[in-house]
């Protein structure tokens, strides 16, 4: 197992590298944060505002587009089919999945509150918890995206409108209601409350949704990666339901 994953991530050292719009998506986030900081002229104690402006875009897009990105390319390539014939379970390519997006989220946790100047002294439980979890989230929805698109500029389409929504949907919801109950209901609830609200806590309902969120993420992708491991069946099933619907 130990040897299936170091080989998998040097595989994806190789694709980083080799990517140079990876890099850029990853440094992006951190020029709006030097563009907000510099010339929306906010006090000394607003650091905790800007990086609830800026740490979404960062989560979507070094973090989230960056895993779509890649996983296309592999499938692109029929690299992903290969891995998971040749052995590779799908919890040991997820595993392997989530090492170079984790690292990237930890770096921007620790990064973003020292460039922003925010004290994150009395919250720093919870914002570890809930940046990590929310990251996460986000890296297994871009892993679902992925395998169901045939190709990098299908996977980019496709996820567009996720990475628009966690980009926005946070700041978003302080300027409509109805954006709001909708943020409360997904896996963005506890990172929106984490920053707006001063009674959070790890207890609070939008936490527990976010961790049922990354239970039902962890299943979805395990069956789509095994629908990719057998093509054959994905292809019965879809049989199976146009039979079904000429008979009704």
């Amino acid at each position: 197992m130990f040897n299936r994953l170091k080989a998998l991530v040097w595989l994806r050292n190789q694709t980083i590298i080799a990517n140079k719009n990876l890099l850029v998506q990853m440094l992006m986030p951190y020029g709006l944060l030097f563009l907000y900081k510099n010339f929306m002229n906010l006090g000394d104690d607003k650091g905790l505002d800007l990086m609830f402006l800026c740490l979404s875009t960062a989560i979507a897009m070094s973090v989230g587009s960056t895993v779509s990105t890649i996983i296309a390319e592999e499938k692109e390539k029929n690299n992903l089919k290969t891995l998971l014939l040749s052995g590779v379970r799908p919890y040991e390519y997820i595993i392997s999945v989530l090492v170079h997006p984790v690292a990237v989220t930890i770096f921007n946790m620790i990064l973003f509150p020292i460039i922003a100047g925010a004290d994150i002294s009395k919250i720093y439980l919870e914002y570890g918890f809930v940046v990590m979890l929310t990251a996460m989230a986000v890296i297994l929805i871009n892993l679902c995206i992925a395998a169901i698109s045939s190709t990098q500029s299908k996977a980019q389409i496709n996820g567009l409108p996720i990475m628009l929504i966690i980009a926005l949907g946070p700041n978003l919801s302080q300027m409509n209601t109805d954006i709001a109950n909708f943020i409360n209901y997904t896996f963005l609830g506890a990172y929106t409350e984490l920053f707006t609200k001063t009674d959070f806590s790890l207890t609070s309902l939008s936490f527990q949704v976010l961790v049922a969120w990354i239970i039902g993420l962890l299943i979805l992708t395990s069956l789509s990666l095994k629908f990719n491991k057998n093509p054959k069946a994905k292809k019965k099933l879809f049989k199976k339901q146009v039979i079904e619907i000429k008979k009704k």
